[in-house]
């Protein structure tokens, strides 16, 4: 017994465009033609149908179903594996947003507004998510925030609040107050990622790329630029028991001009590093040369003063606090300098970002 496409498409619940494609890509090829060249299906036809249907609702692409068939479904186990691991990883996430969202729910329903940390971490869930960080980073900063959310939810509304009445009245980022509010800020986001550089540079890019996060922030490009000048102003004066006055003088010059650069340099250079790439490498070469010249850069070309520069971010643990680079990638990106020029690594360690 044959069936035709439109018989077949009627009794399984596919659609004739549906079967005609399976039939174009040879996933479903009908046994039998007609003499008038209607497609004619047959049982093991209608057999090779059932097993791609329910092959497709494993969500697996056609691709995949085909080569499955092809091979005597010799990779099934494999695949229905992964499958199963992707499925469990969904449920995971969704369960966690779900929690997160009934408790955000709770608060709506007892007429209390939702605090910043709140809805930062349902946008977090929601928009962010493997987009800046990995499950393991995740779960650290639902960790910081579930241990210490309530502590710094007032600070972060106190300092979001200071932001923007010193950006209204004009105050110059390298005021003492603007300073000391960016100290503080930054303090603030490097305890959120529990001490890690690089936890912490992923936190200023989800920050400075989201718009969402702006608006509910209050606090967009702009203010997180005021808040990374004054930091620049205010890690200036850690230099000055390593510089001479002129010296100090030069970097008022070039220091601060260079700051905006750091943050996306400093993210691709760990993201080679996270990815293994040799420090000898093409693209490793190309950052280690931005990475020389923007240092030169901001001691305005004084390569005795660069030298001072690189001296003082290797002894004082407060200018490498918050400034995004750790030990491991001060390392990696010291052995990639050292390949340009052929000097020892320890001699050519970076001194940092702003």
């Amino acid at each position: 017994m044959f069936l035709k496409i439109g018989e077949l498409a009627r009794r399984t619940g596919l659609t004739v465009r549906a079967l005609r494609h399976y039939d174009d890509i040879a996933l479903l090829v009908p046994s039998e033609r007609s003499s008038g060249g209607y497609r004619l299906y047959g049982r093991k036809d209608v057999a090779r149908l059932y097993r791609i249907q329910a092959l497709r609702r494993l969500d697996l692409p056609l691709a995949d179903v085909q080569q499955l068939l092809d091979d005597d479904a010799g990779g099934l186990s494999e695949m229905v594996a992964r499958q199963v691991a992707q499925l469990d990883e969904e449920i995971r996430r969704a369960s966690a947003l779900r929690t997160h969202l009934l408790a955000v729910q709770g608060l709506l329903q007892a007429s209390e507004e939702p605090g910043i940390d709140d809805w930062l971490l349902a946008l977090e869930s929601m928009v962010a998510g493997e987009k800046y960080f990995s499950d393991d980073e995740q779960r650290t900063l639902k960790a910081q925030r579930g241990g210490s959310t309530d502590a710094m939810a007032p600070e972060r509304a106190e300092l979001s609040e200071l932001l923007r009445s010193l950006v209204a009245a004009g105050t110059p980022p390298e005021s003492p107050q603007a300073q000391a509010l960016a100290q503080r800020w930054i303090a603030l986001l490097l305890e959120e990622a529990g001490g890690d550089e690089g936890l912490l540079m992923k936190l200023y890019a989800m920050h400075w790329n989201e718009p969402s996060l702006h608006a509910l922030t209050g606090v967009d490009r702009a203010g997180i630029r005021y808040i990374s000048h004054a930091m620049a102003f205010a890690r200036l004066q850690l230099y000055a028991p390593y510089c001479s006055k002129e010296d100090m003088a030069t970097l008022r010059r070039h220091y601060v001009a260079q700051t905006d650069a750091w943050p996306p340099l400093i993210a691709e250079v760990r993201q080679q590093m996270m990815a293994n790439a040799p420090p000898h490498g093409p693209a490793m070469r190309a950052l280690a040369l931005r990475w020389q010249a923007l240092s030169l850069a901001k001691a305005g070309g004084d390569a005795a003063l660069h030298a001072k520069l690189q001296r003082a971010f290797r002894e004082d643990a407060t200018l490498r606090s918050g400034s995004g680079i750790d030990e491991a990638l001060a390392a990696y990106v010291g052995q990639a300098i050292a390949q340009l020029d052929g000097t020892p690594p320890l001699m050519n360690k970076p001194e940092g970002t702003q």
